[in-house]
């Protein structure tokens, strides 16, 4: 099944729309259901849902299933202009059967048959009708005989308009046949004439709890996406995807249409699709002209209350006038409120009354509704030109919706002020300022470019140019980024406040375009120029700026200045989520290895976001919260959000965060072994970032690379990745060895390879690094280089005591992973000692722990060094009679004492004889040497006499 899932959307008039399929996993596997369960008996499943949903998509997919798993199908695609001709569907079904099936019929059934489907000399007009009976007796022969040889499939599109012959015809053969017969159907409810009430449960097998029902849900937000991406070959900004969502109600079909009808780049729906004129019209044409009127003033109230309805059309009762749309579907009235059943219908009705109509009808709505967002947008809507009135009301709605965290309809009603003629630069740089925190960049900067070039210098052009320079490095463009945010730095001249601004802004970018060091030049000014402003949340994201950066320089966390920050800081500040204190303790958290308190910050950072409308982080966040799950070793959930992160990168629409979402993608491939996806993902992204100027992100997206070929043993590659990443990243200014996660494997490749002298630097550093506070992870791993060092030296001795050493602060850590990686090399190394015993303790506890965080090429390494080892155990591993009685008693919880009386002998016999078979078995406590001793009888291998 996981070659279909996806989503395609229905229609006989779906202009080219392609037959991909996505998120409708839940319908996939009900067919698969069906199909898996067919030895069981009849089933039916019936799939039901409203035109364009996806059901046939989903109908095709259980047919070319069936197909390939050699079922006969017999399958019919009905039509509404066929509805009254009999047996039409019958002929569809049969039309493949071979002749020889029909004639070996009895011959009243064969008759019966010939006559019902115009075949033969029974169908003159003087012959004697086809009696239903007798053709779905026939039918159900056909069934019988075709299942004794394969299993069947039943299958009919578009149920609604089946002729009601063909419809009895298999309800009867259905609910009698036996046998490996499954039926599949789509349809739609509603669609039928008066007489034709829904029939659900008609086509059904003998035993009803075969029969299911499934309804196809509406897409959400990123499966339209998909859609739209693959069918229309561009991408929607996530404001605009959500417009497309809302009004198709979430139907692909429609979503499509809509789409279509687009402004390049717009934000609004313009007009209304002429594919969907006629949808709408079918349902409300026959409607009273007077229930038509109500529609229109139900569909452009955003609170659609009866009682305004019955003011704005004069006093007529609105629930007795809409009650004839209500009969027809069009409404549902509850609670003294009418809401149409389809989004689209109320688009439809709006867009069907004329200009003229809609302004008078939003001039009467705005003097009668009391909030101040919808009373702005009928005032907007009722004129034709910048009235005052109506521009001071947006004005103010626009502030409004920032303050409840909806930035998007705060840029929607500036736009809607700028659209008629009150295009000041000022609101201009508003609505630029909001369409990036509803992330949506490139609209932002399309708004903002030819602002800029309008003002002189001083503070508002540095404001703005501050906000263009944000907008460059959340698009593509760090360079440039840094450039523009220098020229606002010089406009700022002596305002303390604004130079702290962007020197927060400056820090930013300049550390991600790879310039540390100048980044810690600008986190001291943004400190010293925000302690004279005495605005909270401003010292908060500068001191929170100056943490960050200080530790990426090597200088330690300066827990006193982060503890500051996240008590100063100001949630409600109107700021992008990189410069918010609680990202920066979050991050370095995630650098301490403290991986659950980052992963908490970062969801409860993630969530800050949405409850803002802050979506321009969104990807920044997955991005790193990716990271810090396959670290806990929660493949699942860094598999949910490399999804996420290329979701957001889509609606976004620019290759920056395209690129960063590849990085994502390559990461959780490369540890859960999908060597060439992470491989041609990895590649890109790193050509992709270094082409943007965002250095650090290429590096990682190298070192992924890197990991990647150490994992399949590739050593020349991996250094070919991961010694140039090491380097460039010291070339940058990051010193803390914590912050390069990679260091290890660099470290690795290069001893590998035999470049020691190369990788001693490296060692020292993350050695130094484990000295310091909170520095636990560098500890152990710069343990584990050392050890590797040691080993290629031919230093036996020192490498095992390095890589014990490693072990006992690993189990510090919540790391399995990295534990596991120091569990492979030991068991390597124990190998090469010939202390196999040992090694296959030490292998297979490696083993599972890489299986435990999914790590898959990491577990095959160390499941091909067991298989290295041979079946059984050498004799150098083997435990003597004394070892093994001693081992025993120990494991059972006696102390060394309690032993020696046991065997008689003394204590420190009973010591030297422990250490032998702790030395011997690789391990380190009583603990493991009762999990050794189960294990071996487990296998059948009793202790020795």
């Amino acid at each position: 099944m996981g070659a279909l899932l996806g989503l395609c959307c229905e229609g006989r008039q779906n202009r080219g729309v392609t037959r991909g399929i996505f998120s409708r996993e839940r319908e996939l596997t009900a067919v698969t259901r069906l199909l898996d369960g067919v030895a069981d008996g009849p089933a039916v499943l019936a799939i039901w849902g409203e035109a364009g949903i996806g059901k046939t998509t989903v109908w095709d997919a259980g047919v070319a299933v069936a197909v390939a798993r050699g079922f006969t199908v017999l399958a019919c695609r009905a039509a509404a202009a066929e509805v009254r001709l009999s047996y039409a569907g019958l002929s569809d079904l049969l039309a493949e059967v071979g002749a020889g099936n029909l004639a070996s019929l009895p011959g009243p059934q064969r008759r019966a048959l010939d006559a019902a489907l115009l075949r033969g000399a029974d169908t003159e007009e003087d012959g004697p009708p086809a009696e239903l009976r007798a053709v779905a007796a026939a039918f159900l022969s056909v069934l019988e005989r075709l299942a004794g040889r394969a299993p069947v499939l039943v299958a009919v599109d578009d149920v609604q308009w089946l002729d009601e012959s063909t419809r009895r015809a298999i309800a009867f053969a259905v609910r009698r046949c036996c046998g490996p017969v499954v039926t599949l159907t789509a349809g739609r409810d509603g669609d039928r004439d008066g007489d034709r009430a829904d029939r659900r449960g008609e086509i059904r097998p003998r035993d009803q709890a075969r029969l299911w029902h499934i309804d196809v849900a509406p897409l959400d937000l990123g499966a339209l996406h998909h859609v739209l991406l693959e069918n229309l070959g561009r991408s929607f900004p996530r404001p605009v995807m959500l417009r497309i969502a809302q009004a198709s109600g979430g139907n692909p079909f429609y979503a499509l249409e809509l789409a279509r009808s687009l402004e390049e780049r717009g934000s609004a729906l313009t007009g209304f699709p002429d594919s969907l004129r006629a949808v709408v019209r079918d349902r409300i044409g026959s409607l009273d002209p007077g229930v038509r009127q109500a529609l229109l003033v139900v569909s452009a109230l955003a609170v659609p209350r009866l009682d305004l309805v019955e003011r704005v059309c004069g006093g007529v009762d609105a629930a007795e006038s809409l009650g004839a749309a209500e009969d027809a579907g069009v409404v549902e009235l509850s609670g003294g409120y009418a809401r149409f059943t389809h989004p689209l219908l109320a688009s439809g009705v709006y867009t069907e009354a004329s200009p003229t109509t809609r302004r008078a009808l939003h001039r009467q709505l705005s003097e009668l509704v009391d909030d101040v967002e919808e009373r702005a947008r009928h005032l907007a809507l009722a004129v034709t030109g910048p009235e005052a009135e109506a521009v001071r009301a947006l004005d103010a709605a626009a502030g409004q919706a920032r303050r409840r965290g909806a930035a998007s309809a705060a840029a929607e009603l500036l736009e809607l002020a700028i659209g008629l003629g009150a295009d000041e630069t000022p609101r201009r740089v508003q609505a630029a300022r909001d369409h990036l925190h509803a992330g949506d960049p490139v609209r932002a900067r399309d708004l903002l470019e030819p602002a800029v070039d309008l003002l002189d210098p001083g503070a508002v052009r540095a404001e703005a140019l501050a906000l263009m320079a944000t907008i460059f490095y959340q698009i593509d463009d760090y360079a440039q980024a840094v450039r523009t945010l220098r020229r606002a730095f010089d406009d700022a001249g002596d305002d303390p406040r604004l130079r702290a601004e962007i020197a927060v802004e400056l820090q930013i970018a300049l550390t991600n375009g790879g310039s540390v060091s100048d980044a810690q030049t600008y986190a001291v000014v943004a400190v010293q120029d925000a302690e004279q402003v005495g605005d909270d949340g401003l010292l908060a994201e500068a001191l929170g700026a100056s943490v960050f950066v200080r530790f990426l320089a090597g200088q330690g966390v300066d827990d006193v200045a982060l503890a500051r920050a996240l008590a100063l800081e100001d949630r409600n500040r109107r700021n992008h989520a990189m410069r918010w204190p609680a990202l920066h303790a979050a991050m370095v958290h995630l650098w301490t290895r403290r991986v659950g308190e980052a992963r908490a910050g970062l969801m409860a950072i993630r969530e800050r976001c949405l409850q803002q409308g802050e979506e321009i982080g969104l990807w920044f966040l997955s991005f790193q919260a990716a990271a810090a799950a396959l670290w806990s070793g929660d493949v699942e959930t860094a598999q949910r959000l490399a999804v996420e992160v290329t979701d957001r990168a889509l609606m976004i629409g620019t290759e920056h965060v395209r690129a960063l979402a590849l990085a994502t993608q390559a990461q959780v491939a490369a540890w859960t072994g999908r060597v060439d996806e992470a491989q041609a993902a990895g590649e890109e992204a790193a050509v992709s970032l270094a082409k943007f100027g965002m250095l650090p992100g290429a590096l990682f997206a190298q070192a992924t690379l890197g990991t990647l070929a150490l994992s399949v043993g590739d050593h020349s590659a991996a250094g070919r990745w991961l010694a140039p990443a090491a380097t460039a990243m010291a070339e940058m200014g990051v010193c803390e060895p914590a912050c390069v996660p990679f260091l290890p494997d660099a470290a690795e490749a290069l001893i590998v390879l035999g470049r020691l002298d190369e990788a001693e630097p490296l060692a020292d550093q993350l050695e130094a690094s484990g000295r310091g506070p909170d520095q636990t992870w560098a500890e152990a791993v710069g343990a584990r280089i050392r050890g590797l060092l040691a080993a290629a030296r031919g230093d036996l001795d020192a490498a095992r005591s390095d890589f014990e050493r490693a072990l006992v602060v690993h189990d510090r850590l919540p790391l399995p992973y990295d534990r596991a990686r120091t569990l492979l090399l030991l068991g390597k190394l124990q190998r090469r000692r010939n202390e196999r015993q040992a090694a296959r303790v030490t292998l297979e506890e490696a083993v599972r722990a890489f299986d435990v965080v999914g790590a898959r090429r990491w577990a095959d390494n160390a499941r091909a060094e067991l298989d290295r080892l041979g079946s059984r155990p050498g004799p150098v591993d083997e435990l003597t009679p004394t070892e093994e009685r001693v081992a025993e008693l120990a494991a059972s919880g006696l102390i060394n004492r309690e032993v020696a009386a046991a065997l008689t002998i003394s204590p420190k016999t009973v010591e030297a004889n422990l250490s032998r078979a702790y030395r011997k078995l690789g391990i380190r406590s009583r603990a493991q040497l009762g999990v050794w001793l189960a294990e071996r009888r487990t296998k059948g291998q009793p202790p020795e006499a």
